[in-house]
């Protein structure tokens, strides 16, 4: 705030002692310190004011923003809206069976997907048993005789 060097601090506290003299400079340095710090005390509290004045402004602008919004919302909602049915009464567990949740909770209708889905798991299967035909050996082998006894490998000749 006040562009004061050091040279200048000198000049004045010589002044000030030959002016007010050794004994009472104590005195006025005390009371000078206290006056700047009420000044300061003073300071700090119109700012503190000043910021609540500041934050009550901002927060009486914000709920007319809010209340604006609100009753604007208010008025959306109330032009021509059908009122919301009720259920009249809440079964109790013993009479909840398959009816009651058939009229509580409807069954889901199927999704679009599902048609496509079956038939993508049908051409899988095609594909899958054809390949599976396609790599095994078409040799006809004759069905074995379960009552012989089978060959020994490495004899030949019985």
């Amino acid at each position: 705030m006040f562009d004061i060097g050091a040279s200048e601090l000198l000049v004045v506290g010589v002044v000030a002692l030959v002016v007010i003299g050794p004994k009472e400079l104590p005195g006025v340095l005390r009371t000078v310190g206290k006056t700047i710090a009420n000044i300061r005390k003073m300071a700090g509290e119109f700012q503190t004011q000043f910021s609540d004045a500041m934050r009550e402004a901002e927060m009486e602008e914000a709920r007319k923003k809010v209340s604006e919004l609100g009753d604007s919302v208010k008025s959306a909602l109330d032009t021509d809206t059908p009122p919301v049915a009720t259920a009249a009464t809440p079964p109790s567990e013993g009479e909840i069976n398959a009816a009651t949740i058939a009229e509580i909770a409807p069954p889901l209708p199927e999704p679009a997907y599902a048609a496509s889905h079956e038939a993508l798991n049908a051409e899988l299967r095609a594909a899958s048993e054809s390949s599976a035909q396609a790599e095994t050996p078409a040799v006809a082998t004759a069905p074995a005789d379960e009552s012989a006894p089978p060959k020994a490998a490495g004899h030949a000749g019985s």
